[in-house]
């Protein structure tokens, strides 16, 4: 819950207010003290009130504490900028004073709107309302204090893929010399991506071109960025001219090779249309690998060439599949008496891989309890319609099992463009910046939040992308349609302003 972690945010400021600028507080400490106790109050109510907020008073109810924590948050924000001023020598005593008075007006109508807050939790029954909850809290701090490996559950990539993959890898390396484009077709949380990164990387793909290439598309594109993206996977030399020049440049490049390019993840034929005269037919082998959703623009692409269209995981498959990621450790497998209620979840998944893996990373992070997994399938309430890749319901419920700061950290993704390939270095700094992680023994904040990157992993909200030759994780993304999940909530929960343009180019 985005205002549990606002509340926590506001609740230490205060704290470090209180402790390191008693001086310049000076008569309006009182006052300062009792907001901060009643936010530390309201925290409580908050965790109870997570589950609960199906409820429209609870859920206004915390909207109300949202807001007026930001605002205090603003309050804090703005006073301790003044009293920096101060210590530069840009505020004389009067200012200096005005600054004082003005946060002792701004404290006084916090107190005033906090207490209004607190007349309505018990005037509307709220208070009766929000009890429980400790368990799962409980658990996931236990949880976190476990350092976790990403190596034992990257093997569950492979599970359904293995005929598509060496079907694929035939397909690239035999049959027609001229150039061909291959298409994996299918719809959203299929694993289209995983699996042709698979291929991509695959030995014998490798060995058969002269050079490969990997561009990410996505619904928002710019030609230019893209054969730019193409040109440096091949190392080739540029000073950035016009497009023109890029496309004439990259075909002579191409032209003696036998080249191997993946576009992935493209939405509209006018996409492909920009690109295709870029690639040159030489009529040695060379291939191109789309994935999309829409199988009309296989068919533009290369009508003389069969889209590979990628299948629904079979029951055996998904229960495989569900077993590794939710028992994660090496041969550990569901216990007799929680298969009745897995085999029913993942049921419930209709054999799509996405909707498999978020389930089982919520459950992977859930004490082996009945009552836990009973909660979890009455939970599951998406309908599987044919080719609707709608499972918004199942993405949610992982979100909302979130513990609060994991929350923040997971709607700050929404800052990246669609397909980013964000570096964990970079997501850490920005993390600690924004106050999401907080200190916990004597691990650094940086500590603290490498342990979120790998949480939010496991859960499968976030994939690896690069890893280091020692194993630590350099890069990350997210899937789109949990980046959908992550706009929808961040708009939601007020979290974040986003302009048209990305934050991060």
């Amino acid at each position: 819950m985005i205002a549990e972690a606002v509340v926590s945010s506001v609740i230490e400021k205060l704290g470090d207010l209180l402790i390191h600028e008693g001086f310049f507080l000076r008569e309006v400490c009182g006052e300062v003290e009792w907001v901060q106790k009643e936010l530390t109050w309201m925290q409580a109510f908050l965790k109870d009130a997570e589950t609960k907020q199906n409820d429209a008073r609870v859920k206004k109810w915390v909207e109300d504490v949202r807001d007026i924590a930001y605002k205090a948050e603003d309050i804090i924000d703005e006073f301790i900028f003044k009293i920096e001023q101060k210590r530069r020598g840009f505020l004389g005593p009067i200012k200096k004073t005005f600054a004082r008075h003005q946060l002792g007006k701004e404290i006084e109508k916090i107190k005033n709107q906090l207490d209004e807050i607190s007349k309505r939790r018990s005037n509307y029954g709220i208070k009766d309302l929000c009890q429980g909850g400790e368990g799962s809290s409980s658990m996931s701090e236990s949880l976190r204090e476990q350092r976790r490996t990403s190596h034992l559950y990257e093997q569950t990539e492979l599970i359904g893929f293995q005929e598509d993959i060496r079907t694929l890898v035939a397909r690239l390396s035999e049959g027609d010399r001229r150039r061909c484009v291959i298409s994996i077709v299918g719809m959203g949380g299929l694993g289209k991506t995983t699996l042709a990164k698979k291929v991509y990387n695959h030995d014998a793909v490798k060995k058969h071109f002269n050079c490969c290439a990997w561009i990410y598309v996505s619904q928002e594109y710019n030609v230019k960025d893209l054969l730019l993206s193409i040109m440096r996977c091949f190392m080739i030399p540029t000073e950035d001219p016009n497009v023109d020049q890029l496309r004439v440049k990259l075909f002579e490049h191409l032209m003696v090779r036998r080249y191997f390019v993946v576009v992935d993840d493209i939405w509209k034929t006018e996409a492909w249309d920009a690109l295709a005269a870029t690639f040159p037919d030489t009529n040695n082998g060379s291939r191109i690998l789309l994935t999309t959703r829409n199988k009309d623009i296989a068919t533009d692409a290369d009508a003389r060439c069969r889209p590979h269209e990628l299948q629904l995981l079979r029951e055996d498959e998904s229960w495989e599949l569900f077993n590794k990621k939710v028992f994660f450790q090496e041969d550990s497998h569901c216990p007799q008496y929680l298969e009745g209620l897995g085999r029913q979840i993942v049921a419930k998944c209709h054999g799509l891989p996405l909707a498999v893996v978020v389930i089982s990373g919520l459950l992977s992070r859930k004490p082996g309890l009945l009552s836990e997994w009973e909660k979890v399938l009455k939970s599951i309430s998406w309908q599987f319609v044919e080719g609707d890749a709608n499972i918004s319901p199942i993405l949610a419920l992982s979100y909302e099992d979130l513990p609060y700061h994991l929350k923040s950290c997971f709607l700050y993704l929404v800052a990246f463009p669609e397909n980013y390939e964000i570096s964990v270095e970079e997501l850490i700094w920005f993390w600690v910046a924004e106050g999401f992680v907080h200190a916990r023994g004597a691990e650094t904040l940086e500590e603290v939040a490498e342990d979120c990157v790998q949480e939010l992993i496991q859960r499968s909200l976030i994939q690896v992308v690069k890893k280091s030759f020692i194993g630590t994780i350099k890069s990350c993304r997210i899937h789109d349609l949990l980046r959908d999940l992550s706009i929808s909530k961040a708009k939601e929960e007020n979290f974040l302003h986003r302009d048209t343009d990305p934050l991060f180019m």
